[in-house]
């Protein structure tokens, strides 16, 4: 994504900065348990309850239409979103931060694997914190086609 204030990037190396979503990633590639991708029913809450604000998840159906939100933690909804998203398409979310998401679901889609992202700068100028950094991670219920991705996403530096 282009402007200085809209720098959004994409590591494929993972090399995390903030241990709970290196954690993530741990747990995400443990639950794949020698699969390309673990499912959504492997993923537990009470496995991560420290990371459940900060959890997402999103239905990616593969004939490309309109992804959808599943969960957003409350962290984020409250941070982003207009309370309840479930089920909403990504495309309510605000413009800013449905153009990093949806980015970071094309990447993860492009890349079969799971990503780190970051963004120095808000997608959102009002909000209370600099830089975000999040790991958006694939799930198959059929063990090859990716039809949801869950990430962990934490805000960072709140002034």
């Amino acid at each position: 994504m282009a402007g200085k204030d809209n720098i959004f990037l994409c590591d494929k190396t993972l090399d995390f900065k903030n241990p709970d979503i290196a954690g993530f990633y741990q747990y995400w590639n443990a639950k794949r348990a020698g699969r390309e991708f673990p499912s959504r029913e492997d993923i537990t809450p009470r496995d991560i309850p420290h990371l459940l604000p900060w959890l997402h998840l999103h239905d990616v159906p593969p004939s490309g239409e309109e992804i959808h939100i599943r969960l957003v933690g409350t962290m984020l909804s409250e941070t982003f979103g207009d309370g309840d998203m479930r089920g909403k398409p990504l495309s309510t979310l605000p413009a800013g931060v449905y153009a990093r998401v949806k980015q970071a679901i094309n990447w993860v889609m492009d890349a079969r694997a799971p990503i780190r992202t970051y963004a120095p700068n808000a997608a959102l100028p009002q909000r209370q914190f600099l830089g975000i950094e999040s790991c958006f991670a694939p799930l198959s219920s059929e063990g090859d086609d990716i039809n949801m991705i869950v990430a962990v996403s934490i805000l960072e530096n709140w002034r």
